[in-house]
């Protein structure tokens, strides 16, 4: 009988811990296409993870954030930031253009590209102005 039980509870400990991954993965890497339209970026210094300038080959890299607001297909709303790659000089987004992107609720998975306007739903349109 203590046998059944231990494995009884160790079931439930795996089938709770199995869950609880597929949640982690489902709202971390699984994205639903979303629109949203660029706003000022902030352009940063690349550091180490000690705080030091980052540098490569002698030249200080930087990167630029965003904060989206993302609107999906089926009209939610999503408050994501994003990154762009560091470089020496990166290219900013053209503020006021629109960007599609494969987001989840916490971060950009794929993207952001730029469209144009005819490309969005236009039930997301009337959204994002």
């Amino acid at each position: 009988m203590k046998k059944v039980i231990g494995w009884l509870i160790a079931l439930v400990i795996v089938a709770f811990a199995g869950f609880k991954a597929y949640t982690y993965w489902d709202s971390t890497y699984n994205g639903t296409t979303a629109y949203a339209i660029v706003q000022d970026a902030t352009k940063h210094k690349s550091k180490t993870s000690k705080g030091e300038d980052y540098k490569v080959d002698g030249q200080q890299q930087y990167y630029y954030s965003y904060d989206f607001k993302w609107i999906t297909e089926d009209g939610k709303e999503l408050n994501v930031g994003w990154e762009s790659r560091e470089s020496s000089n990166p290219t900013q987004l053209a503020a006021g253009t629109i960007v599609k992107a494969e987001v989840s609720s916490k971060r950009v998975i794929k993207g952001p590209n730029s469209v144009n306007k005819a490309q969005v739903p236009s039930e997301v349109m009337g959204k994002l102005q």
